[in-house]
């Protein structure tokens, strides 16, 4: 009975030992709420400016497009001169569908809500007979 006794101190002696050495760790979960998502979209727009002359009743396409979700929008902020000049201002779609605005006064500050999903080129027509100077931000 004595040797029962020893052996069972023995392994409750060993058990104690195996679980106080066990080695132990915590770690922090990165949050991925929908808030996060939200302020990762907002810091993915951008805004580019342009400073053009467009010749008389021809149009003049961005070198570089940039990528858009269906219902994102992009403001197009202009001025141009001779004021009096029939201009359009718009994006060129991935269909290949040109949605504008057009101006008569010698300034814009318009935003157009994109239909589908692609890559979109801002470009802009002069309609009239004489040479256009514009300059402006497009935000996207």
């Amino acid at each position: 009975m004595r040797l029962k006794r020893f052996f069972c101190v023995v392994l409750v002696c060993m058990l104690f030992v195996g679980l106080v050495g066990m080695p132990v760790g915590a770690t922090e979960l990165e949050d991925t709420t929908s808030e996060n998502a939200v302020l990762n979209f907002m810091v993915s727009r951008a805004t580019g400016s342009f400073n053009m002359t467009i010749p008389a009743k021809t149009k003049l396409s961005a070198t570089t497009s940039f990528p858009l979700a269906a219902g994102e929008t992009v403001t197009i902020k202009a001025s141009y001169s001779p004021f009096s000049a029939s201009v359009d201002f718009g994006l060129i779609a991935p269909n290949r569908e040109y949605y504008y605005f057009n101006v008569t006064d010698g300034s814009i500050d318009k935003t157009i809500q994109v239909p589908e999903s692609g890559d979109y080129t801002l470009q802009i027509r002069n309609n009239a007979d004489v040479e256009v100077e514009v300059a402006g931000f497009v935000n996207y």
